[in-house]
Parts: C-alpha cells; sequence; structure tokens
C-alpha cells in the first residue's frame, strides 16, 4: 500500500500569472508556500508536519505535538479531545471564515455556474493544455480523455540567489517558461506545470501526450533540455543552480480529482523518478537508461553517472548525462542494417529482384549509370532486400560498398559520399595512424600527388599542402575533390562493375544527392537506395528520382502465406495453429518487421508449447489434444533447406493464454501510437472506441459507445477514416450509405462478402435488427492498418475498458442466436431455457441475470427471441389446420413420388421456396460479430459464468458450419476457464458454476471434436460422460446391452404412446435434454460402427435403437427424418438390406412437413443424400444423379458445405460410371471451391481420389491441380 505524508501551511500567498497570448500559467508563491514544501519534506509516511505559522494560529490546546525544527515545523503525535467531538459543530464555526463556501448548491466551485462570458472563456482558455482543448471542443465526455500511455518526462529545476528580489524573479521565471515552451512544442513536447519553492522553480514538461507523439521523442527531448540548460545558464542572471531530468515510461495520463475539481495531469512511478533525479543529480542533464536507449543518439553523447540512492525509489537502474549534440570527427563505416540469413530465404520479393536484374543488365551492356530505390514503410523489408542484393552482387565478384544512414546523418554536408569514398578506399577499417599510407597506395597513380592534400579535411590525413592547392578558394577544392571522385570511379568501373548500396537514403544530405546524380549521368555504376515515404526529401534528391536513369519500386506488403510461412521459421516449426495465424495476420498485415517481433515477444512470454510432430499420437485426455488438432489441420511448412531426418515441431498456444488480450512489445506499441495521434481528435475517439469491440465491427454498436454522436458526424468521421486506409468497409462496392464513394482501403485481409444488402420489412423486430448485424453490409468495417487496434486498446485505464466491454455486452446480448433465416433460438438447442433452474442460485452477477420470465440471460426478455429451431414443430401447431392437413395429405411411398415432391416445392412460388431462395443462412456473421466478440468481452468484464455459455454456443455454432478446429479451440477456452480436472471425480470442483446441463452439452460438444479428430476412444469417453450427465445411462457390458435393449423395445415403446403434454418452460427442458441424449446417441453408433467386433455391433445396434425412440419422444418430424436416415446408413453398413430399405421408407413418409422449417428442409437434404447413395449402390444411376442435383441445390442455398461436400461426392461417382465426364469436371469445380475456403481434409483427399480416377479412366479429359486454382478442360466430345 502506498504510503502517504501530509505538509500543512498557513498564511498569506500571492498569485502571479506567467505565459503569453497562447498559453499561460497561474502561479503561487510566498513564505507560506516555502513552508508547505519544507513541512512535507520533513514528513515521514502517514505522518502529518505543520509550519510553525501554521502551529501558531491553531488552538493549541488541542494537539500534541512534537517540535521538529525551532520556528520551522512541528510534527502532529495526537488530538486532545476531552468531550464527545462533533464535527458538524466543529465544521459550522470553521464556514464563520469561509464566506464564500457553498453549503446547499450541490456545485461547490462557483466558477461552474457563472454566465456565459466570451472573454472570460477566452482567458481561462489559456490555462489549458492544447491537447486537452481540442478534446473540450470536440465534446468528448470526461472519462473518454484519460489514457495510459509511454511518454517522455523533462523536469527544468532553476535555482536562483537568496538575495534576488521576487519581482525580479517573477521577470525570470517568465523569461524561461517562454522559452522552455517554444524549444519543446517542436518536439511535440508541452509545458504543463510551474512549481514553486523557496528562491526557485521546477517546469515540469511532457513529450507524447494523447495527439503529440512523435517517432524521436526521446532525442528532441534530450535536444530540447540540452538546449534549455544552456540558455538558463547563459540568459538567466541570478542563477545560482540548473538541473534537467528526463524519464521515459509509461503513466496515467488524464482526469483526477473529484467531479467539482478536475485536473488533467501525469501520474506514475516514472514521474516519482523524475523528480528524485534532481536532487540526485544537480547542475546536469541527465536521463534514465530508457531514454538513453529509446533515443537512439550515438554513445558519445552521453557518460554514465554513478548510481545514488534515492527516496522512495528501489531500483531507479542505469543513470546517463546528456552532453550534448557532438558531431563525431570521423566518417562512417560500411554497414548494413540487416545480414542475410541463408535459413530464412526472401520472400514475395520477386518482382523487386526482377527490378535489379534489369537495372544490373542494362548498365552492364549499355554502360549506364542506374539508380533502384526501394520505397516502403517501416519494418516492410527494405534493409533484407539490401542484404540479398548484397549476396547476389559479391556472388558474381561485383565490389558493393554498402552504408546505413541516419537522422543525425542528415546534418552533415557531404557526409555520405565521404563515408562511401572512404569505404571505397578501404580507410574506414584501417587504424588511423596507417591511413593516410593506406590512402596514398589507393591514389597513387590515379590522382597527382599535388592534389592528395585536397583528402585532408576529408579523411582526417595530413599530406603536404601543394603550391597549386593552397591558391585555390574553397569551391574550386570542393570542384577538383568532386572531379578526383569522378576520375576514381570511372577508372574502377573499368575493371569490376561497382554498386552502392545506401540504407536510409532519405537521411542523406543535399551535397551528397547532387554529386550522385551528377555521378550516375558520367560513370556507369549501379546505385541501390531505400526510401522511407513518410520523410520529406530534398530539391536535390526529388531531381535525383526525376532522373530517366533512376526507378522508383515500391516494397508490397508479404501475402498472408508469405507471412506464416515467415511466422513458422521464426518459431522453428513446420505449422502453427489457426488461432496464432489470426493473432498474426491482424497485427502484421504483411510486414515482416511486426511478425518477427511478435513472434520474438511470444517467446520471451513463454505462451507457446512446443510438441515433436513425428511423437504426437493419439491421447485419451482432452487436455492433450492441442497438439493431434494442429496435426488436423497442418499449414504445411517445412524449414528451409530441411533433412529427411531432421525433428519437425509444432507448436501451440497454452490452454490459459487469450491471445486478444496479449500486450504488443513496447516498440511496436510506440510506433501505432505514433500512428494514432496523427488523427484527429474525434477520429482518435472512434478507433478507440472501435478498438474495444474488435477487428470487426458495427457501426450501430458504435454508435453506442459514443454517447453524443449522431449518424451524420459517424459517417463523416469514417469517411475520414476510410480515406486514409486505417478503417475499411466489409462489402463488395466499399461505399457509404450517406451516397458517397469511399477509396477502397488497399489492404484487405478478411475476403470480401459477396452478398448484396437485402431490406426487410419488420424493421423493429429484434430478430431484424439482429440479422442486419449478421448481414454482410456497409454497416460493418474493420481495421485497415496493423497494430493500431491493439495499441488503441491498451490506452484505455483499467476500468474504463471494463466498463466499454461491459456495454459491448450489453448490446451484443439479444443478438446471440440463430439468424432470422433460422429461425432464430440457441446453436444449442433450447440453451437458455435448460440452464434456467440455476436462477435460483445466490451470487449472480449483474450482467448475466436470471430472469422468472423463462430467458435466462443477460437481461433477455423472452418474447424478443425467437424459440430456437427444434421447437419449429410447436410454432407450426398455431398455423391453420388446413395448411397442415395439406401436407400431412401428401405422404409419399416411393422414392419418385419424393423426388417429384421436391421438384414441385422447389418450382412452385410458396413461403417455402422464398424461405430457401431469398433469406441464406447468416449465421457465420452471427458466429463472427456477435457470438465470438461476445466470449471475449465477458473474459475482460470477468463474466466467466456468461463467457461459458457463450463459448458453447460459438463451438455448437462453429460445428454446425463444418469448422471443427474453431470449435476446438472455443470449447478449449472453456476448458481453461472450468479449470484442470481432478483424478477423482467427488473431488472435481469446477472455478466456475454451471449447471449440470451445460456440463452435458460441453462432454457433448467435445466427444463431436474428438470424433472429427479421429480420437475415437476419447469420442465414446465424452459422448457416455454425457449420457450420463444428461440421466440417460448407456451400459458398458453386454448383459447390459441385452437388458437395455428389452426395456427399449418394450417399455420404452409403451411409454412414448402417450401424448405430449403443451410446450411449456419445463417440456422446452425436456426437449434441450432429449436434443442432447439423441446427438450423443447417434454419435455414439457412428463410433461403435467404425469397428467390426461383434460387441461393438451390439452396442451400435443398441444406440440406434436408443436414437429412435429418443427422436420420437422429441415429436419432431425432422429430427425423426434425420434418425431414419442414419439408421438406414446404419442398416446399410451391416448388410441388413431389409431393415436398410424399411428405414428409408419411414424417413420419406415422414418428410412430408420437413418444409416448414429450415431444420426440416437440412433433413430432406440428408435424405436425398442418402437416396442417392442407395440409388449408386443399387445401379440405378440416372435416378441417384437426380436426387443429386436436389440435394445439391438446397445445400447450396443452406450453406451447408460438408453435406455439400458429401452429395457432390455422390453426384461425380454417379455421373462417372455413366461416363459423363464433363458434368464429372462440373462437379470437381463445385468441389474444388468448397474446399478452398474451408479446411476439409476428408473433402480434399475425396478430391484427389476423384482427379485420379478421372484422370485414369475420362478418356479425352485433363486435369490439372496447380496450388489455390484448379483448372479442367476437355477436348473429346463425349
Amino acid at each position: 500500500m502506498q504510503s502517504t505524508v501530509f505538509g500543512l501551511s498557513a498564511g498569506r500567498i500571492s498569485q502571479v500569472i506567467v505565459g503569453d497570448e497562447e498559453r499561460q500559467y497561474l502561479l503561487v508563491i510566498g513564505r507560506d508556500v516555502d513552508d508547505v514544501q519544507l513541512a512535507q519534506r520533513l514528513a515521514q509516511a502517514n505522518e502529518i508536519v505543520l509550519s510553525w505559522n501554521c502551529w501558531k494560529l491553531c488552538e493549541q490546546y488541542m494537539f500534541e505535538v512534537e517540535i521538529m525544527k525551532e520556528d520551522e515545523a512541528v510534527k502532529l503525535r495526537d488530538m486532545r479531545i476531552i468531550d464527545p467531538f462533533d464535527f458538524d459543530e466543529h465544521f459550522d464555526k470553521c464556514l464563520d471564515y469561509l464566506p464564500h463556501y457553498r453549503t446547499s448548491a450541490d456545485t461547490l466551485r462557483t466558477a461552474l455556474e457563472l454566465d456565459p462570458d466570451f472573454a472570460l472563456e477566452q482567458t481561462l482558455r489559456k490555462h489549458i493544455m492544447k491537447n486537452l482543448l481540442k478534446k473540450i471542443d470536440e465534446g468528448q465526455p470526461m472519462e473518454y480523455i484519460s489514457e495510459f500511455r509511454t511518454v517522455t518526462m523533462v523536469l527544468v529545476s532553476l535555482e536562483f540567489h537568496k538575495t534576488a528580489w521576487m519581482l525580479h524573479l517573477c521577470h525570470l521565471i517568465q523569461e524561461a517558461a517562454l522559452y522552455i515552451s517554444t524549444v519543446i512544442e517542436k518536439g511535440g513536447g508541452q509545458l504543463s506545470r510551474i512549481f514553486m519553492f523557496e528562491k526557485g522553480c521546477m517546469f515540469l514538461c511532457v513529450f507524447g501526450l494523447p495527439g503529440d507523439k512523435k517517432p524521436d521523442e526521446c532525442a528532441y527531448a534530450l535536444e530540447s533540455s540540452f538546449s534549455i540548460f544552456s540558455f538558463c545558464w547563459e540568459n538567466l542572471a541570478e542563477t545560482k543552480l540548473v538541473s534537467i531530468s528526463i524519464t521515459n515510461g509509461p503513466v496515467f495520463c488524464g482526469m483526477i480529482g473529484a467531479v467539482a475539481r478536475h485536473e488533467y495531469t501525469v501520474i506514475g512511478p516514472k514521474v516519482s523518478l523524475v523528480a528524485r533525479m534532481i536532487t540526485a543529480y544537480p547542475g546536469l542533464v541527465s536521463c534514465d537508461e530508457v531514454t538513453y536507449l529509446r533515443s537512439m543518439l550515438p554513445a558519445y553523447n552521453f557518460k554514465k553517472l554513478p548510481q545514488k540512492m534515492m527516496k522512495n525509489i528501489s531500483n531507479p537502474g542505469k543513470m546517463y548525462e546528456y552532453l550534448g549534440h557532438r558531431r563525431c570527427i570521423m566518417f562512417g563505416k560500411r554497414h548494413l542494417a540487416r545480414e542475410r540469413n541463408k535459413n530464412h530465404p526472401l520472400l514475395d520479393r520477386e518482382k523487386e529482384l526482377e527490378a535489379f536484374q534489369m537495372a544490373w543488365q542494362e548498365c552492364l551492356h549499355q554502360k549506364k549509370g542506374q539508380a533502384v530505390l526501394y520505397e516502403g514503410g517501416k519494418g516492410c523489408g527494405k534493409s533484407q532486400l539490401l542484404a540479398e542484393i548484397n549476396f547476389l552482387a559479391h556472388k558474381e565478384q561485383h565490389r558493393v560498398l554498402p552504408l546505413k544512414l541516419k537522422e543525425t546523418d542528415f546534418k552533415q554536408c557531404f557526409y555520405a559520399i565521404q563515408t562511401l569514398m572512404a569505404i571505397f578506399f578501404e580507410i574506414d577499417t584501417c587504424p588511423a595512424y596507417y591511413r593516410q599510407e593506406c590512402l596514398h597506395k589507393q591514389l597513387h597513380g590515379m590522382v597527382e600527388e599535388t592534389l592528395h592534400c585536397l583528402f585532408n579535411d576529408l579523411f582526417f590525413v595530413k599530406f603536404p599542402l601543394s603550391f597549386e592547392v593552397s591558391h585555390m578558394d574553397d569551391l574550386t577544392r570542393q570542384k577538383k575533390v568532386k572531379a578526383c571522385f569522378f576520375q576514381v570511379l570511372q577508372e574502377a568501373v573499368r575493371e569490376t562493375p561497382l554498386i552502392f548500396l545506401i540504407d536510409e537514403a532519405q537521411y542523406m544530405d543535399t551535397a551528397s544527392w547532387e554529386f550522385l546524380e551528377t555521378l550516375l549521368s558520367t560513370v556507369p555504376i549501379i546505385m541501390v537506395m531505400t526510401l522511407t515515404p513518410t520523410f520529406t526529401l530534398c530539391g536535390c534528391a526529388q531531381h535525383f528520382l526525376q532522373s530517366s536513369q533512376a526507378v522508383l519500386v515500391p516494397i508490397l506488403k508479404l501475402a498472408a502465406t508469405s507471412l506464416l510461412r515467415m511466422a513458422c521459421w521464426e518459431l522453428g516449426v513446420v505449422s502453427i495453429p489457426q488461432e496464432l495465424q489470426i493473432y498474426l495476420l491482424h497485427r502484421c498485415f504483411g510486414n515482416p518487421l511486426y511478425c518477427e517481433v511478435l513472434c520474438q515477444d511470444l517467446l520471451s512470454k513463454d505462451i507457446l508449447l512446443f510438441h515433436d510432430l513425428q511423437k504426437v499420437e493419439e491421447n485419451s485426455k482432452w487436455e492433450n489434444l492441442s497438439a493431434n488438432a494442429m496435426k488436423s489441420t497442418m499449414y504445411g511448412i517445412f524449414p528451409a533447406g530441411s533433412e529427411e531426418d531432421h525433428e519437425l515441431y509444432i507448436c501451440t498456444v497454452k490452454d490459459d493464454v487469450n491471445l486478444d488480450t496479449v500486450l504488443l512489445p513496447p516498440l511496436l506499441k510506440e510506433i501505432a501510437v505514433n500512428q494514432l495521434d496523427q488523427l484527429s481528435p474525434a477520429e482518435q475517439l472512434l478507433v478507440k472506441c472501435a478498438a474495444v469491440i474488435g477487428h470487426s465491427f458495427h457501426i450501430d454498436l458504435l454508435q453506442h459507445l459514443l454517447p453524443g454522436w449522431n449518424k451524420n458526424k459517424l459517417l463523416q468521421v469514417l469517411r475520414a477514416l476510410v480515406d486514409i486506409h486505417v478503417l475499411c468497409w466489409i462489402n463488395k462496392s466499399q461505399e457509404l450509405p450517406a451516397d458517397s464513394i469511399i477509396v477502397p482501403s488497399s489492404i484487405k485481409i478478411i475476403e470480401q462478402i459477396k452478398e448484396e444488402k437485402k431490406k426487410k420489412s419488420d424493421a423493429d423486430s429484434p430478430l431484424s435488427l439482429q440479422e442486419e448485424l449478421s448481414l454482410p453490409q456497409t454497416e460493418v468495417l474493420e481495421f485497415g492498418v496493423p497494430l493500431i487496434r491493439e495499441a488503441a486498446w491498451e490506452l484505455w485505464p483499467k476500468a474504463q475498458q471494463i466498463a466499454l466491454h461491459l456495454e459491448c455486452a450489453y448490446f451484443l446480448q439479444d443478438l446471440a442466436c440463430r439468424c432470422g433465416s433460422c429461425h432464430g433460438g440457441d446453436f444449442v438447442p433450447f440453451h437458455r431455457f435448460a440452464i434456467c433452474s440455476t436462477k435460483s442460485c445466490n451470487g449472480t452477477s449483474r450482467f448475466c441475470s436470471y430472469k422468472d420470465t423463462g430467458s435466462v440471460l443477460t437481461q433477455v426478455i423472452t418474447d424478443k427471441l425467437q424459440l430456437p429451431s427444434p421447437q419449429d414443430s410447436f410454432q407450426f401447431q398455431t398455423k391453420s389446420f388446413r395448411s397442415q392437413e395439406a401436407f400431412t395429405s401428401e405422404h409419399c411411398r416411393t422414392e419418385e413420388e419424393f423426388l417429384d415432391q421436391v421438384n414441385r416445392k422447389l418450382s412452385q412460388d410458396s413461403p417455402e421456396k422464398d424461405m430457401l431462395t431469398t433469406k441464406p443462412c447468416h449465421c457465420e456473421d452471427i458466429l463472427k460479430l456477435v457470438l465470438s466478440p461476445l466470449t471475449h468481452h465477458c473474459l475482460v468484464i470477468g463474466e466467466t459464468t456468461c463467457a461459458f455459455y457463450y463459448l458453447l454456443e460459438a463451438a455448437a455454432a462453429s460445428l454446425d458450419l463444418s469448422d471443427n478446429y474453431m470449435a476446438f479451440l472455443y470449447l478449449k477456452k472453456a476448458s481453461s476457464l472450468l479449470g484442470q480436472p481432478s483424478a477423482f471425480s467427488f473431488l472435481k470442483k469446477h472455478k466456475v458454476k454451471i449447471c449440470q446441463f451445460e456440463e452435458a452439452t460441453f462432454c457433448c460438444l467435445r466427444s463431436e471434436v474428438c470424433f472429427n479428430m479421429g480420437q475415437i476412444t476419447l469420442a465414446k469417453k465424452l459422448a457416455r460422460q454425457a449420457l450420463r450427465l444428461l440421466k440417460r445411462n448407456f451400459p458398458w457390458t453386454w448383459f447390459g446391452v441385452l437388458f437395455q435393449t428389452f426395456l427399449e423395445k418394450y417399455w420404452r415403446s409403451c411409454s412414448l404412446s402417450q401424448p405430449p403434454n403443451n410446450p411449456s418452460e419445463n417440456s422446452k427442458k425436456k426437449l434441450a435434454v432429449l436434443q442432447q441424449q439423441v446427438h450423443c446417441l447417434s454419435l455414439l453408433w457412428q463410433l461403435y460402427n467404425l469397428e467390426t467386433t461383434a460387441s461393438s455391433h451390439r452396442f451400435a445396434c443398441l444406440a440406434t435403437l436408443m436414437q429412435k425412440n429418443s427422436a420420437e419422444e422429441f415429436a419432431n418430424e425432422a429430427q425423426v427424418v434425420c434418425t431414419y436416415v442414419a439408421l438406414s446408413q446404419f442398416s446399410q453398413n451391416t448388410g441388413d438390406r431389409d431393415k436398410w430399405l424399411h428405414c428409408e421408407q419411414m424417413a420419406i413418409q415422414k418428410s412430408s412437413l420437413c418444409w416448414f422449417s429450415r431444420e426440416g428442409l437440412l433433413a430432406t437434404a440428408q435424405l436425398m443424400q442418402a437416396l442417392a447413395y442407395t440409388k449408386l449402390c443399387l445401379g440405378h444411376l440416372d435416378f441417384s444423379i437426380k436426387l443429386g442435383f436436389q440435394a445439391h441445390e438446397i445445400c447450396r442455398h443452406l450453406k451447408k458445405p460438408a453435406l455439400e461436400n458429401l452429395v457432390l461426392s455422390v453426384l461425380f461417382r454417379s455421373a462417372f460410371l455413366k461416363k459423363k465426364f464433363d458434368l464429372c469436371v462440373h462437379v470437381l469445380e463445385r468441389q474444388w471451391v468448397l474446399i478452398s475456403h474451408g479446411h476439409d481434409v476428408l473433402g480434399l483427399a475425396c478430391f484427389y481420389s476423384a482427379c485420379l480416377d478421372l484422370l485414369l479412366y475420362g478418356e479425352g479429359v485433363v486435369c490439372s491441380p496447380i496450388p489455390h486454382t484448379f483448372y479442367t478442360s476437355s477436348y473429346a466430345d463425349n
């Protein structure tokens, strides 16, 4: 706990205002100001010290004190209270001396209630810092102004002679304040506060406040400090001592204090350190180690200081004295920022290298100078490209002169050419005593001896001054030096090609640019340079770029595949998990430096686990499945030059790590904050609020977080951010809703969604609002600049972060259900009703409040949510009886009748067809924009119960969308919330309190994921565990199978003959349990069906029987149809032809009502796929093709890629056996489109198998699989 000291003083004070017409500061001066500072210095932790004058004004009989210094201060020990102390009475007495104190009004400061006065307002505005003033004028709420960011603080201490008059001191302070504010403003600094003490004052300056961040902040602060130090010593009379200290680090920048007296300030450990350094190192310009390192200034500008003890600072670190900028009287040395790594080949730089190769060939053949200038932002790979060119040039035995420039080199005339020629003459690395002899050998035979003295000042040698040179003026000498250089270089290129490599050429001085331009036109030399586009070039540089012999080549960003390959090389693995891929792609946007720094940061934080690929085997525990999940989604990256026996590794993220909340490395955060501060205050606020929502966000939610913003203002600011590519619309047209065209972003990571916005008539219903959010329209945006979202999110103080995430969760909670096309409802059927029994639990959270209305989550009212899709049968009971009767009378008895009915439904105009054709499923967008963000918001605010609920929903949605790996990730997060399981079931205690149904659902979802991953044993175990939790035990022994089979056939069938009750809340809970039971039993028979033993066959038969009974008890036609389809498939696999065909007939007969719901349509598609496969097995190929076509039509509109893949596989086999090879080609093209958009390994296997069949037996059909594209062509008449 932080200790507090109190210093009290009382007496008369004076107020002085210093500053100019733009900024003013209020000073409080007087003897009592000095006294209170002395009292504060004398006080120890948790002590109260009074000045002597304050003690004399007190009622001394009431206090016990200790006199610390006679006539200076006393320490308060205790209060003598004889009678009961009445504070109110004492306070009323004090009010007699405070005539202006407000006792009745809520506002204590009368200035807040003054009438508007423009002149007074303009006067008061001068006392507020500029960046804060802009935000106030923008109308930003006070709680949105505070930030937690890294700044550089400069504390200037001026101590005057005691003989100086106070009036004269005020003039000196005024002069110092004006100079300090003028100097630091150029580097983004602001004078925050002026403190007075006895015969002296302190000026607190802050660099990097919101809106003022500069790339070279620390260097500016040091140079400004030294300038201030020199000015105060030389120009301020009566100055006894000048001390300046500089620190850099994270601080809180924002509003503190009560509402009645807000104050904008900076607080943090670095603020305390800068104050202690003033007293520890008086009379110096001192800085901490962080400032020294981040300034990137030469080491000879600093001097290390001895460590000293500082009050309340345990480990201050290394300290340095800044000596000012001193020009090093030496030329530079050959140097490149990066060296070529032979194990990491250059990625995606073929076009850039081709430009160099063309210039190279043109220079060699046409004997003309060529210049290639690569332009790109920081970290895009310019230095690595130069390293590759350096390697290629040396490989061809060419002479290379490499040079890397720094910002300080721009101020030194002719520095670049001076260094390049020193490298050319090979005197940059030789000892100083040997430099003149070495240079003489190089010049001998090329330059006259009498002219050698021209290079004395340039290369720091001492050739004798010749008579000819002594009579030259400075201009003539410069021209002669350049002519000698031209002559030497001309002779050199005759022997071997010469290449100049200049990194960071924007820092080259004007004289060097002028020399290179002349050299390019006279000598056949190759120049390769790199430029940063944000730097303004001088006139000579711009003229150089316009030369016909110069080529400007922009460096493009790395493709996503290349970036992930680079990440694998940095981590030393052959594959990385999908969540890590998303983490890197969202933060890097193709920037190699960002990828490298992020990978190194992940390794340093120890949040990754590494597994030997050869040793990854089937596990019997869920906690050990991460590596197996990686094997199922291999990215296919192998290290360069790896041998066959080389050990291959994969990495996974630790279970308890949330990558969304991993902080950025300091280097990348500084880069992003610099970009953020280039925006206007309104744009900064919008970006910060959008950062809380996530990488993608909806403008309605964004407006919800921006109080006082109307739609017009929001769109206006969004338009500006889209224009500069900070944001981009997730939309095909990339246009604003307000009839204005926006320049599309050049950076696209998320694929553009191709569907257009469709108008909804029922716009006021919750489902229409939920569907509007899910639709891929112009109201959804994403970030288009790397790192800026993460950096903006980290700027929020912790309390404000939680509050904003809570607002987001409140907004999204009503939308967390299936889309309108799927009739709403939970992704886990009846999820909300199954857990409402927990509403009686104590300690429910403020966010996740369980209601008595039947709805259970986050203040959602029941009538605002549609019933889940498994309840469609109950909804249909409200339809007219005549409509149902019309359908029930259409029972089909044969496959032909069933196909005719499907064709009739698809061809006629009906609400059912409209549901199929005009309402595509948008559950994928719900998962991306609602469920996934909701889990993140709940985790940030600490609502683990709600987070677990939405993780189950997200996992179920992912499985519904055939994305098994994302489902595994959501379930892995849910596992980390529950904690590590205990070896003994009676000791098992979850960290999150969940109901038994959710635990069963958790087991069921994990079982399905394990089944898809091939973990058969674990899948069985989890499915059995889920059934046990659902009160439906599955036997372990053959005797139990016999007994359970008897119960299911006879006793269970009798109970099912009773009519079901009307749907109520209890029945909905029962339906939720039944739905999970059906799902678990379906998984069990599929799992046992994979084995060929007799016992496994008995278990599978029992599971199918139990599934059929549960489905019939469920009283849902679509579920019954799906069950009979599963039974027919099982019977077909076991060879029971009669039961196989019987189950198909039962499914056909019960399919009449399946057209009423989307789930029913899905069941119909599954039935058609099963029938198509049956006809294929029986040899009815034409009928199989017809069924396949209709099933594919339904799957395409339902967006069910997994089922569509199965349909296409059957359709291909039937067409192939009929020798309809053109149809086979079209089927394979469609199948490749599906595979390229997902990670379906089984679908990919079926695709390649079909391609091989077509190549072997398809007469005249050529199939050419090319990476990421599949081209087909036919050159024979069929």
